[in-house]
């Protein structure tokens, strides 16, 4: 049965003109604002919220407790599929990760736990959710662990660079934080905030580069016969000739937004590097703009090595928490979700259990 989106996110049953209402979204990384990070349109293709199912959520428990084991019994959330915005279908990531918190351990009191490892796999998604993600986590414990056996791209990053450590495989990837935005050229499609707030900057350059080239080639066909300020009136002419069209495709309050966009990411990054270290605002700043205006392109692949030199310090996951991590991962489908802690459910039954035990003597049926 086709569905809709509700007022508050979530899926409803819906009819389109008798035809199935789909929700798709573009794989393009971080998201401006809710308007972005629903994209929804009539499509054949499947909707970007599934999640997996339970044959495959047991799988992944099971591969879950042997990376448990792996790492030292330390408790272990699992954090798969793309990250999913309020305006979006289904539950915001950073709600259910405070539910399965909650669940896990309760409300978060001092103590903190000394440790959470989060095994994660994501394309990414809307920046404010990543962000409060890590938040949220960080309220229960006093250190993060991010593991990346394959990807954390995009928004996802973000959730990696907020974390106390980061584990990477040899053939794992973080992703650049530039914003994705609606493309001022097909409205249906996104593009980073990065090529539109830098195409201004190409049209300034192109614009002196103009006129530079536009008054040596004056002065060589004249041979100081015309006063320099005529030719430099000239050439200046000449070079606003050629970039007022360029020029007036752009408006103010569309350069101000992109950048404005691209400085949520950078902010962001900011304020979660500089939680985990204090003690280093230059390397924090660093980090931060590298990772915001410092790559070609959106899908630029940052492996352990390129993390090493922007300088987030991630460490090499053993043979054995990369078999048992990829495992997890590998069950979840393209972008499927998946947010739990690994033997959560069974300890909730074992749990069920002793109570009933205690309270009549004997385990109650149901």
């Amino acid at each position: 049965m086709p569905w809709s989106v509700d007022t508050r996110g979530r899926p409803r049953r819906a009819r389109l003109w008798g035809k199935a209402l789909t929700v798709t979204l573009s794989d393009s990384g971080p998201l401006a604002g809710p308007t972005a990070v629903n994209a929804i349109s009539q499509s054949n293709g499947a909707s970007f919220y599934r999640e997996v199912d339970a044959a495959r959520r047991k799988r992944i428990q099971a591969a879950g407790r042997r990376f448990v084991e792996a790492t030292g019994g330390t408790p272990c959330l699992v954090l798969t599929g793309r990250i999913i915005g309020s305006g979006d279908a289904g539950d915001p990531t950073e709600w259910r990760v405070q539910q399965r918190c909650e669940e896990r351990f309760g409300f978060p009191e001092p103590p903190l736990l000394e440790a959470i490892n989060v095994i994660l796999d994501s394309t990414g998604g809307p920046l404010d959710s990543a962000f409060k993600t890590i938040l949220y986590l960080s309220k229960y414990t006093e250190s993060i662990n991010i593991y990346v056996p394959r990807k954390a791209k995009s928004a996802s990053t973000l959730i990696a660079v907020g974390a106390n450590s980061i584990f990477m495989s040899p053939f794992s990837e973080l992703g650049p934080l530039d914003t994705q935005i609606r493309d001022p050229r097909n409205p249906t499609d996104y593009v980073s905030a990065l090529d539109c707030y830098q195409s201004v900057d190409y049209v300034r350059d192109f614009g002196f580069g103009t006129l530079n080239q536009a008054l040596k080639q004056l002065a060589f066909s004249t041979q100081g016969r015309i006063p320099l300020i005529d030719l430099v009136n000239t050439a200046a002419e000449f070079a606003s000739t050629v970039i007022t069209p360029m020029i007036t495709q752009v408006k103010a309050l569309d350069l101000g937004g992109w950048g404005r966009s691209l400085k949520i990411g950078e902010k962001y990054a900011q304020t979660l590097l500089a939680r985990v270290d204090p003690t280093d605002n230059v390397r924090t700043e660093r980090i931060a703009r590298r990772l915001v205006y410092g790559y070609t392109h959106h899908r630029f692949p940052i492996d352990i090595k390129e993390a090493e030199d922007i300088g987030l310090k991630p460490e090499l996951m053993s043979s054995e928490q990369y078999k048992s991590a990829f495992e997890i991962v590998s069950e979840c489908e393209d972008n499927e979700v998946f947010i739990e802690f690994i033997g959560e459910r069974e300890e909730a039954r074992e749990k069920d259990r002793n109570t009933a035990i205690a309270s009549d003597g004997e385990v109650r049926s149901g």
